[in-house]
């Protein structure tokens, strides 16, 4: 997928930095075989089969930029709604982010992250044309969940496309 993000939307705090970040990730098959889950109902079958990602938020004015990886859930909401094949989705995401922002900042420009390392949830809702091709909104939340004195935590929202290989 690829996106462009608004850059630490004052969501869940106050905008120190600006921006649109560029966005790309990578997901990957679950790595749980198909006949593991095969007698699961398929309204919990995505519970059980999260797809490895790796990804990257490139600031566009110089502020914060991360590479992150972890797992994504994703769920099918409805199928076949305005043609067949195409599917409207949800999907949850965490893992790691590595970024080089700043751990501690005086400036009422920056954020002060508290560490170079933080956690990276995400939530996206999305739209699949067809198998191969997708539309949805991305919010992703990096912080260190308060593990350091500093935690002002960055939040990115944006739209992605996606194209399956």
């Amino acid at each position: 997928q690829i996106g462009v993000l608004a850059h630490d939307v004052p969501i869940l705090g106050i905008q120190r930095e600006h921006g649109a970040d560029i966005n790309g990730e990578l997901r990957f098959v679950s790595p749980v075989p198909n006949e593991w889950v095969a007698d699961i109902p398929p309204v919990w079958r995505w519970m059980l089969t999260p797809r490895p990602n790796v990804g990257l938020d490139a600031n566009t004015s110089g502020y914060t930029s991360q590479v992150y990886f972890g797992l994504t859930w994703t769920a099918d909401l409805f199928r076949d709604v305005v043609t067949p094949q195409d599917r409207v989705y949800f999907a949850i995401g965490f893992g790691p982010a590595f970024n080089n922002g700043r751990r501690f900042s005086a400036s009422g420009s920056h954020l002060s992250l508290g560490s170079n390392v933080l956690f990276h949830p995400s939530v996206e809702i999305g739209y699949w044309f067809n198998p191969r091709y997708s539309i949805a909104v991305y919010f992703e939340h990096s912080s260190n969940a308060g593990l350091a004195a500093q935690n002002a935590g960055l939040d990115n929202m944006g739209i992605r496309l996606g194209l399956a290989f």
